[in-house]
């Protein structure tokens, strides 16, 4: 398993794909996230028209996903049955419960919390079905401070709090430049069933 996580992720430093830090801001319902790939992702979701959006450095493509869709289009999951572990871990000195929502053959999902930090009023993301985080944070109270992702290949992705604040955040932090349709040869792009959209102006 170590060899195949060596192999693994210089592959993906090759592809441009590795990143190990996420930044993520919140704030009324909405979160913006930095994700340091070669060619960085800024994520927003904006909770007033439960939109995602993605954007990559040096990409005029914008991918714009439907938060109140559970999961990717072409995928029927049924709803995962949710498992409240007896076990709590440490994470910054904090006693974390878990839970963990099992997919079946899509694989299963481990969240760590400790609802006396990182509090969030849940009813600011009822309507974010995707990655079930409604359900989540309803259950939690709070972000998660670990969230393991292991897929049906047992290929496991874990990330873990390792720092965070409380802070003024500007509202400009989850602005959207003005977009467009996307280019005829650039229409029928499609990742992850998302809409595709772009940047008006950036040339």
């Amino acid at each position: 398993m170590e060899f195949q996580k060596k192999k693994t992720i210089e592959y993906m430093k090759k592809s441009g794909e590795y990143f190990d830090t996420i930044v993520i801001n919140i704030k009324n319902g909405n979160y913006e996230k930095f994700i340091n790939k070669k060619k960085s992702l800024r994520i927003v979701y904006k909770s007033d028209i439960n939109k995602i959006y993605t954007f990559q450095t040096g990409s005029e493509l914008v991918f714009i996903k439907d938060a109140k869709k559970y999961n990717l289009e072409n995928l029927t999951i049924g709803k995962p049955k949710i498992i409240h572990n007896d076990s709590t871990i440490s994470i910054m000195g904090k006693e974390c419960k878990s839970i963990t929502l099992d997919k079946g053959m899509y694989g299963k999902e481990t969240y760590l919390y400790n609802d006396s930090m990182l509090k969030i009023d849940s009813k600011l993301f009822k309507d974010h079905n995707r990655d079930y985080l409604n359900e989540i944070l309803t259950l939690t109270k709070s972000y998660p401070t670990q969230i393991t992702n292991l897929s049906a290949n047992s290929f496991e992705v874990k990330m873990t709090l390792v720092d965070y604040s409380v802070k003024e955040i500007s509202d400009k932090a989850f602005e959207i430049p003005k977009l467009k349709p996307a280019e005829n040869e650039n229409s029928e792009i499609k990742m992850y069933g998302s809409e595709v959209m772009q940047i008006e102006n950036k040339r």
